[in-house]
């Protein structure tokens, strides 16, 4: 019985509180506290050691929404975004990574996109543009420059 408890629990993707929950006695897998949320990349469902159901959202990143990451059991950035908490990727349309207005680091004017191709562009007064590094190069945002 136990065992078809964990297939059942294997083969599902996601998984809720209420319609859904993996903490119930009867599915609980020993060792297994964390799982995908069905409503929102964005959220994780945590069991307790003794059956409780929880709902949670990973924190707000910086520069762009961490997401549940069921692999690492962790929320963290999305993929193709940020490599680190310290640095991040941006864009200037409506994806709300816009750096610019305010600035996110004050008297920072360039900043990395989301595609490594391109770079953001900052005026003092809150302006934003994607720009696009030349042929073959790509930015680096240490040097704040296109490179090879």
């Amino acid at each position: 019985r136990n065992l078809r408890n964990h297939l059942t629990l294997l083969t599902q993707s996601c998984f809720d509180c209420k319609n859904s929950n993996p903490c119930a006695p009867s599915l609980h897998t020993t060792d297994v506290y964390y799982y995908n949320h069905c409503n929102s990349t964005n959220m994780f469902v945590q069991c307790s050691e003794h059956g409780d159901c929880f709902e949670l959202s990973c924190p707000a990143g910086e520069g762009a929404a961490l997401v549940w990451n069921s692999a690492n059991q962790t929320c963290d950035f999305p993929p193709g975004g940020q490599e680190s908490q310290t640095s991040s990727c941006f864009g200037c349309g409506d994806s709300g990574n816009n750096p610019c207005n305010p600035l996110n680091t004050d008297n920072k004017f360039y900043y990395s996109h989301c595609d490594s191709s391109m770079y953001v562009q900052c005026s003092a007064h809150g302006d934003c543009w994607d720009r696009t590094c030349s042929n073959e190069t790509q930015w680096d945002d240490a040097l704040l420059a296109c490179i090879p």
